[in-house]
């Protein structure tokens, strides 16, 4: 079984793009638009290792963590990495989108190694 990952991004284009690099990396990745979307996801998908979450999503970010509590969704020990490819409206240069695939693909990997599944 593959690692799972939920990708909470608003940005359709970075959401899409995220998905497939992740998945050709060999995890199993779900997206979500909005936390609304993502509360939905956590209800009725098995547990994913790690949570992605977009720090420019419009809602702001604790309001996921709001929004579960107060729906019964229990997230407390679930991972959380907060991160943005870029700032809105400034040009994103292929430099700078590397770095950030680096970056997210290391915290990736430090909370859902793909050797584990390969074991199981």
């Amino acid at each position: 079984m593959k690692p799972r990952i939920l990708v909470v991004e608003d940005d359709r284009f970075f959401r899409q793009m995220l998905k497939h690099w992740l998945e050709g990396e060999g995890y199993e990745v779900h997206c979500a638009g909005s936390p609304d979307e993502a509360i939905a996801l956590l209800n009725r998908l098995p547990r994913p290792c790690i949570l992605l979450w977009d720090a420019l999503t419009p809602r702001h970010s604790l309001s996921l963590l709001h929004q579960a509590a107060l729906e019964g969704v229990h997230i407390a020990t679930l991972p959380v990495s907060l991160a943005s490819v870029g700032a809105p409206g400034a040009e994103r240069t292929l430099a700078k989108r590397l770095t950030s695939e680096e970056a997210i693909l290391r915290i990736v990997r430090e909370y859902c190694p793909l050797e584990d599944a390969a074991n199981a």
